[in-house]
């Protein structure tokens, strides 16, 4: 290890905020930005929706370990909300449908399912020593 993460242990997490302030503003750039400039990874405008929020879930709550999924999902769905409003508001724009807003909620939910799973799994698991 060297002198640097020695002397700041956190700096993981910092890390990891970093990344989701900058997914903040690629997912605002490319709700809004011209359609030219934006890649497109997938064939499915759905499937990218989904994986965006995936990983922007993901890479917040590793840079808010100490915050709750009760206030990080929350927060990243509405901020999914936030963009398909301010979309639908947006003259002369790509259009905005209800499944792109499904698509970033299953995109939450799924990056949030396996740590809740293993939530449950260690509380039956304590439950199961106790009796």
């Amino acid at each position: 290890m060297n002198d640097r993460a020695a002397a700041n242990p956190d700096i993981g997490p910092n890390i990891a905020l970093a990344a989701s302030v900058w997914l903040v503003m690629a997912v605002t750039f490319a709700s809004f930005g011209p359609s030219t400039l934006i890649p497109h990874l997938f064939n499915s405008f759905h499937v990218e929706h989904f994986a965006v929020f995936y990983v922007l879930a993901a890479v917040a709550s590793l840079g808010l370990p100490r915050q709750g999924l009760t206030t990080l999902a929350p927060g990243v769905i509405g901020f999914a909300c936030l963009l398909e409003a301010l979309r639908m508001l947006t003259v002369a724009h790509r259009l905005t449908s209800a499944a792109d807003l499904v698509c970033d909620i299953d995109g939450v939910v799924a990056a949030y399912a396996p740590i809740l799973i293993g939530r449950f799994r260690q509380r039956m698991a304590r439950l199961q020593r106790q009796i």
